[in-house]
Order: structure tokens, then C-alpha cells, then sequence
């Protein structure tokens, strides 16, 4: 992997918005990395949580995966970044801070009960994550709270991301420990709940297979518990076969839930007056491609879908149901759909 060794410095400057993640596998991503994922937006950028590569802990560079620690792949929050400088003003960049690790409890990032579950845990003989935790410096949720100096003395923190509790599918008190986590992080780095949003995705939800989607009501229940939280759906988010397990979200899962987290911040910094360019992805709105058959899902009756060349020459139209491709087609394309001249959603395939 090759990541863009150019450091990004900044003063503090209140157009650089700031998001901070925390999770489980799901927040680290676990989907397969492809070149694509390396074309660099110089307005996306990595507030980095480990060193990686060349790229050194709590610097910013042009973001490139993994987000997170080494072991990390694709996720949600590779998508929601991508969504809010699509979305955004250009004189805004977005950085991200990734700190998860698969598997935990949340009281690995509990700065109170951390020590003990770790003592416990090891000595159970589940250490495979150990080195990941090794990269963060052994400590989640210091390593959290360090990077959010950071972001503030350089930026504004916008928001929270959060995906968890898989770890903890059987923990009655679960809810009352995200937030303690919550309030010790808003204590800690001296921000205001309510304009710092805690965004709580759901889990792979049963509806497509998966085993914790009966839990997805204990996330709406903790964020009635937590000043301005959100949940972000996982409806119809396809789920990862592993073996007949569906824990993890597919790379589209995790595409369809990122631009969901990004829908809700961008509808939340809309009602704070934060300035806004055209729309956000629309959150139902997905793809399928079979052969040269190109069709869209979850559009509205009247979209139409416009074809282009990454020159931005049109090759074609099609409407809302899709349909073959023109002979011009071919390559790499961009696929734009488009409402009552307004952007829904953009796609990028091979219709080779």
C-alpha cells in the first residue's frame, strides 16, 4: 500500500471540520481495499490514530485507508467522508479520527474499567488484537481524547461517530456505559453536547441475516439516554457471509451506512447554518450492474441517469429503471442520477 507521506498543517481554522470514530470491527471496516480507494480528494483528510507507513500519529494527510490501525480495511467512515466534501462548501476540508479496534467490550475505551478488561481478557487468552491496541499506545480512549486536542487546537470537532456493542450483546447495562464513555469524552475535551452530535450506527440487521439485528432496539433505547445522539439506520445495509454469520456489512453496506452517517450530520450542521452545496447522497439510492445492464435502486420515478467518461464527456441517458448501455459506454464511467436538476447520488463502474 502506498500512502501520501505530505503532511497537511494547519492553525486553527474553523473551515476544517473534524470528526472523531470509535468502534468495533465495524467502524475499522473489514471490507477489501482497492486501488480506487487511494485517488486522494485533497479535501478529505486522516487526523492519523496510529503511525502508518511513512505517516506518523496525530498529523493530517490526504486521507487514504486503512483510517484506522493497520488491520483495518474499508468502512463507513471511508464513505462518509467522501459523502460530506461532496456535499460541502469547497472552502471546507473534513478530517476523520479512527480509533477501533474488532471484538472489544466498550470498556477498552471506559478510561475506568479499561485496566481491568484488559487484565481479564488477556488472561483469558484472547489477544489476537493486542497489537492493534499496542499501535494506539494501550490505551483507547487516551489515545481519543490526545487526538481530539489535536483537532481542536487545529480545527472544529463536528461530530462523533460511533459503532459498537457486538462485543457486548448480552450486557444489560450496556446503554449506561456508551454514555459514561460519552460524558467523560464531552468532560474531557471540553465540548457542548449540543453542538457536538453522537452519531450511533445500528448493526446488520436481521432483515438481510444478521445475528445482532435483533439487539438494534438497545441502540435507540441508549441514544434516548445520550444528549444529542443519533442512530443511523442499517436498514437493507447488505451483510458479509462469513461462514453463515452476518456481523460485518459488505463493502456496499458499509457505503450505503457511511453516506447515511453523512445524510444525518449534514441535516444537523443545515439546521446550525452551516453553509451547504447542493445535496447529500440520497440514503436508499443503490446500484446494480449486470453485463452492460445498469439499473438504479431506491430512485425517485422521475430520475434519469446521465452518463459520463471521467473526462466528463455524456455518453448517454437513461431512465429511472435503467437499462442497457450505449455502445459509447465503456471504461471507466460515472454514473450521475438526477431529480428535478438536483444530484442524487454518483457512481463510479467499470462497464467493461
Amino acid at each position: 500500500m502506498l500512502w501520501l507521506s505530505v503532511t497537511v498543517c494547519f492553525a486553527q481554522n474553523p473551515n476544517l471540520h473534524i470528526y472523531l470514530a470509535f468502534g468495533q470491527s465495524n467502524m475499522s471496516g473489514v471490507a477489501s481495499i482497492t486501488k480506487d480507494d487511494f485517488i486522494h480528494n485533497p479535501r478529505f483528510l486522516v487526523l492519523r490514530s496510529v503511525d502508518m507507513g511513512s505517516q506518523k500519529m496525530g498529523k493530517f494527510y490526504m486521507a487514504a485507508p486503512p483510517l484506522g490501525n493497520s488491520g483495518a480495511g474499508i468502512g463507513p467512515l471511508d464513505f462518509f467522508g467522501r459523502a460530506m466534501v461532496d456535499s460541502l462548501p469547497d472552502s471546507i476540508r473534513v478530517a476523520v479520527v479512527n480509533v477501533s479496534i474488532g471484538g472489544q467490550s466498550i470498556d477498552l475505551f471506559d478510561k475506568d474499567r479499561y485496566q481491568e478488561y484488559l487484565k481479564r481478557t488477556l488472561k483469558e487468552g484472547d489477544s489476537w488484537w493486542e497489537p492493534y491496541l499496542k499501535e494506539y499506545g494501550g490505551n483507547l480512549y487516551q489515545r481519543i481524547v490526545d487526538l481530539g486536542k489535536i483537532a481542536k487546537r487545529k480545527g472544529v470537532i463536528k461530530g462523533i461517530l460511533f459503532h459498537q456493542g457486538e462485543a457486548d450483546a448480552y450486557r444489560e447495562d450496556w446503554s449506561a456505559r456508551v454514555k459514561k464513555v460519552y460524558h467523560d469524552l464531552m468532560t474531557d475535551l471540553n465540548l457542548d453536547s449540543t453542538k457536538v452530535p453522537f452519531l450511533m450506527g445500528e448493526f446488520v440487521t436481521s432483515d438481510v441475516g444478521g445475528q445482532m439485528g435483533w439487539r438494534n432496539p438497545v441502540v435507540t433505547k441508549a441514544a434516548a439516554k445520550i444528549p444529542n445522539a443519533h442512530v443511523i439506520s442499517a436498514r437493507g445495509c447488505p451483510g458479509l457471509n462469513e461462514d453463515g454469520i452476518y456481523l460485518h456489512f459488505t463493502r456496499e453496506g458499509y457505503e450505503m451506512l457511511g453516506k447515511r452517517y453523512a445524510d444525518t450530520m449534514l441535516k444537523l450542521l443545515d439546521k446550525s447554518n452551516e453553509p451547504r452545496k447542493g445535496l447529500s447522497f440520497n440514503e436508499y439510492i443503490s446500484m446494480q450492474q449486470t453485463g452492460r445492464h445498469f439499473s438504479i435502486l431506491g430512485a425517485p420515478a422521475n430520475a434519469r441517469i446521465k452518463l459520463f467518461d471521467l473526462q466528463g464527456n455524456m455518453l448517454g441517458v437513461l431512465n429511472k429503471k435503467g437499462g442497457e448501455l450505449p455502445p459509447a459506454v465503456c471504461g471507466r464511467t460515472i454514473a450521475v442520477v438526477e431529480s428535478n436538476r438536483r444530484i442524487l447520488a454518483r457512481f463510479v463502474f467499470n462497464a467493461d
